[in-house]
């Protein structure tokens, strides 16, 4: 309920803020050095691994209404979420973030995200228990044309945070 209550509407942008203490944070500079594609980087309770990025211009059923097309194009990171700790936890996707080269900071669409995880959208409501790990897929609305450099993900709105770079090395 957090990812849907939370909005992570589209587009929105503001200034950037900085990486957080983390456990494995590293902010990569924009040029994108530090931990990158295939990286585990951990914050709190969560480990995350971004597998890769693609894009999409809209996810679900739109024929018939359905889903969400994006105003520019969608960037989706596809992760791999560890609980590391000792209790359950859910995963936030309005506590996730990317960023493209002019430091623009770009929140997650929950209602794309849930629409693009499907049947385990369940992933972005449910707990995640100690020691398993759930694959999901989070979408970001940015412009045309622009590109996400890096990513900062959150084990929760009040965590540290840690950088991933989106840059092909």
């Amino acid at each position: 309920i957090a990812a849907v209550a939370g909005g992570g509407g589209k587009g929105k942008s503001g200034a950037p803020s900085p990486a957080g203490s983390g456990s494995g944070g590293v902010a990569p500079a924009a040029g994108g050095t530090g931990p990158g594609l295939g990286s585990q980087v951990r914050d709190g309770k969560f480990a995350f691994v971004v597998t890769r990025v693609s894009h999409l211009h809209s996810v679900g059923d739109t024929s018939l209404g359905l889903g969400e097309t994006a105003q520019g194009r969608f960037t989706v990171l596809h992760l791999k979420i560890t609980n590391i700790g000792n209790v359950g936890q859910s995963i936030d996707d309005s506590s996730q973030y990317v960023f493209d080269a002019r430091g623009r900071k770009f929140s997650a669409d929950s209602t794309a995200d849930i629409d693009a995880n499907g049947n385990s959208g369940q992933v972005l409501l449910n707990n995640i228990n100690p020691g398993n790990s759930v694959r999901a897929v989070m979408l970001f609305d940015l412009p045309k044309g622009d590109k996400a450099v890096r990513a900062e993900l959150h084990d929760s709105a009040f965590s540290g945070g840690v950088t991933v770079s989106l840059v092909h090395k």
